[in-house]
């Protein structure tokens, strides 16, 4: 029988937005004008202090930078702090965090400026700073956005749950999702109904998350 020999895989061509970390493909975003998320925020220290980032600074850990998967290199960004509502204005010039379950890494130094230097994660709203990235677009309408929490769980199954029962109870395309926090005594898992556009949105929301026994909607408000 002869010897049949396979040709190596050929490795696909990435695009120009596009790059390859661990063998997974990350696409990066063609503009960061709109840009708001809320999630996971973790922050990196001493292991990279002094390295190159993905833009070629030299990282420092007691700076005011972040990473992000796959906003455009540099973007100027709010970060807000949902647990105790303090924010800070900084730089994107870096790659990560490379977990599905976080949104965005920052300094060291820009954890402490949010208050969680001393837990690994803390749930946040990321927006893009539309007038600094973008002043060709002249004055922006200042955006005050709208969250309703809907419980905090010790046990993720509890928060799954509770994540069910208000998307069935929510309009149509509204976002929920589940924040998780670290706490001294383990995780937090927290249900967040949110960005609303508007305070009449958030009312019917409100009121049939009530109507439907699902507890009390906490307002909380992003400026």
């Amino acid at each position: 029988m002869p010897l049949i020999i396979k040709p190596p895989a050929v490795k696909p061509k990435l695009g120009p937005n596009q790059y390859e970390v661990f063998g997974q493909v990350y696409e990066i975003m063609q503009e960061n004008v709109g840009y708001l998320e809320i999630g996971v925020a973790s922050w990196y220290g001493k292991k990279f202090h002094g390295r190159l980032t993905a833009m070629g600074e030299t990282y420092d850990m007691f700076g005011l930078t972040a990473a992000h998967k796959a906003l455009p290199l540099p973007t100027v960004v709010k970060v807000t702090n949902l647990e105790n509502g303090q924010s800070i204005v900084l730089r994107v010039n870096d790659r990560g965090p490379f977990h599905d379950d976080r949104l965005i890494d920052l300094s060291w130094g820009a954890a402490k400026a949010l208050g969680f230097e001393n837990q690994g994660t803390a749930p946040v709203v990321v927006e893009a700073m539309d007038e600094v990235n973008h002043p060709e677009l002249g004055a922006l309408k200042h955006r005050e956005s709208y969250y309703l929490q809907v419980g905090a769980f010790i046990a993720l199954a509890g928060a799954e749950k509770q994540l069910k029962d208000v998307k069935l109870a929510v309009p149509e395309g509204v976002p929920v999702r589940i924040l998780t926090s670290e706490i001294k005594t383990g995780m937090l898992y927290k249900v967040w109904i949110g960005p609303l556009g508007d305070p009449e949105e958030e009312s019917v929301v409100a009121l049939r998350i009530r109507d439907r026994n699902l507890g009390k909607a906490v307002r909380v408000t992003v400026e």
